[in-house]
């Protein structure tokens, strides 16, 4: 049949809507992608001291002291293990004779 009608053709405006619907989900998960990254980058380098004070500000009064230092004490401990925990700042001088004035 010579100009027979594709029946598994989809109509134009149909393609255009899942081109647009695909681009707002790529969209979103990249967005998504860079605000953990932001949020990674937040943290990184922060000396132990630093993160467990600001887990201490962000974990809720109702949990018990004993179960945030629990808490802290594996968040620490991942993060040590994948590098990504900063030196603890020096109070010394170049000689090591005390505080740094």
């Amino acid at each position: 049949m010579a100009g027979a009608i594709d029946s598994t053709a989809q109509p134009r405006g149909v393609a255009i809507k899942k081109l647009i619907a695909f681009a707002l989900v790529a969209g979103g998960a990249a967005c998504a992608a860079k605000a953990v990254a932001a949020k990674k980058a937040e943290w990184a380098g922060m000396p132990e001291s630093a993160v467990r004070a600001k887990l201490d500000a962000r974990i809720p009064e109702q949990v018990p002291a004993e179960q945030r230092t629990v808490i802290a004490d594996k968040v620490v401990a991942k993060m040590r293990q994948r590098g990504i925990i900063g030196e603890e700042p020096s109070l010394t001088d170049a000689d090591g004779n005390g505080q740094a004035t």
